[in-house]
């Protein structure tokens, strides 16, 4: 939210880029103790300012792929830190069929 405004549940719920984080997020709003939802909040509200620092990096690799079908050979993940065969082995694409 750059527009400088206060955060507000409701500011928070449409900032959030997807259904079910919105959802998570109202659960979490909803059912924490009065005395636990500043700190549920303000984890939220750092979350969104994270998610939108990086949007500009993210549509950069957005673009590389279209143009090139791949990430550039100098990509490292900053937000996750897997490796090639974990990744590969969650997408299925592990030793299937190997003896």
């Amino acid at each position: 939210m750059s527009t400088g405004q206060p955060w507000t549940i409701d500011s928070i719920a449409h900032a959030l880029p997807h259904p079910e984080l919105r959802a998570t997020f109202m659960r979490e709003a909803s059912f924490t103790e009065v005395s636990e939802l500043p700190a549920i909040l303000d984890r939220w509200v750092r979350f969104i300012q994270e998610f939108e620092a990086g949007r500009d990096r993210v549509e950069h690799l957005r673009a590389v792929i279209r143009e090139n079908g791949r990430l550039p050979e100098t990509y490292t993940a900053s937000l996750i830190d897997v490796s090639e065969d974990e990744l590969r082995a969650a997408a299925g694409h592990g030793n299937r069929g190997a003896a």
